[in-house]
């Protein structure tokens, strides 16, 4: 079977270290255990940016410990920084009112670095944008999904 590269959103590192909802919890951690396991997907940056800045300012962690986090994520992905050419491609679907700027971004660097989907609650589970398909996690058929991208998630 060929394989396609994941990539996730921050809101997937963000409920893998949240606790409060269990259910979002348990599936976040269990997808991202997996992925390292498998070897299976990369992570952005930027989303680790966000992931950073979200569990600081929901009081989920402290700085030093969600700069820890962010680090520890990082060192077991591949990472893909924010290319110039994923800049101006980010640029021309916020201009064009097709998705926020940070979304934007977070897709047109996932497509520039060959993602085939980005495992997102944020985005419209299903859309395909730049040729990046977004799944949402806590969808009914996202096991299925994932599979077709190489990641044995089980229980979903």
């Amino acid at each position: 079977m060929t394989t396609l590269t994941l990539t996730f959103d921050a809101n997937v590192f963000f409920y893998a270290v949240d606790s409060r909802d269990r259910e979002k919890h348990a599936r976040c951690a269990a997808i991202l255990r997996a992925a390292i396991a498998q070897s299976v997907g990369f992570v952005t940056l930027q989303a680790l940016g966000e992931f950073s800045h979200a569990v600081v300012r929901k009081a989920v962690l402290s700085r030093r410990e969600a700069a820890q986090a962010a680090k520890d994520w990082a060192a077991v992905f591949d990472s893909r920084p924010a290319t110039p050419e994923a800049f101006d491609l980010a640029l021309d679907w916020w201009a064009d009112e097709r998705l926020s700027y940070w979304d934007a971004l977070l897709v047109a660097t996932a497509s520039k670095a060959g993602a085939g989907a980005c495992v997102s609650e944020d985005l419209r589970d299903g859309a395909v944008i730049g040729g990046v398909e977004i799944i949402n996690p806590f969808t009914a058929n996202a096991d299925e999904r994932l599979l077709a991208y190489g990641l044995k998630a089980g229980g979903g």
